[in-house]
């Protein structure tokens, strides 16, 4: 994937060395929005416990990233071409290395939160409130962890 790879490239310039006590969680983001994915790959590569491997533009590309490379967690639009973001989170949820899926859409509903629950993803994310409500579901990821550095000040 083109959008993937060169996030992957500008995001290497970017990083900073994280601080030696935090332990960085492999993370793989999917998404079929180009604009979407790379502001989420902005936002998750400025968090120091976030070590971004891959991007994926749709679920077909997820399987092959996710299955080839692992990752502890797993950020995935519920709409995709190929497989379907909720279908690729029950399957992963069956693997016995299965990551953490954080699932995220631009429809929000207490039936597809639920959806996405009975799928197996650790947390659901609404779009058009991603800054907050993805910095609470990272904090919870991350109990033990200092506070996040891309959080808005007031």
């Amino acid at each position: 994937m083109a959008v993937g790879s060169d996030l992957m490239l500008r995001s290497a310039a970017f990083r900073t060395a994280p601080a030696p006590a935090l332990s960085r969680m492999r993370t793989v983001v999917v998404d079929d929005s180009d604009t979407f994915l790379q502001v989420t790959f902005h936002l998750l590569d400025l968090e120091e416990v976030i070590d971004l491997v891959a991007a994926a533009s749709d679920g077909v590309e997820a399987i092959d990233t996710v299955v080839r490379l692992k990752p502890a967690l797993v950020v995935m639009d519920v709409s995709m071409s190929g497989v379907d973001g909720l279908s690729l989170s029950s399957l992963l949820a069956r693997m016995s290395w299965a990551p953490r899926v954080i699932l995220m859409s631009s429809e929000d509903s207490p039936e597809l939160r639920a959806a996405s629950e009975r799928a197996g993803a650790f947390a659901f994310v609404h779009k058009a409130n991603f800054r907050r409500e993805f910095e609470e579901v990272l904090e919870r990821l991350f109990e033990n962890h200092r506070p996040l550095t891309w959080r808005a000040t007031a």
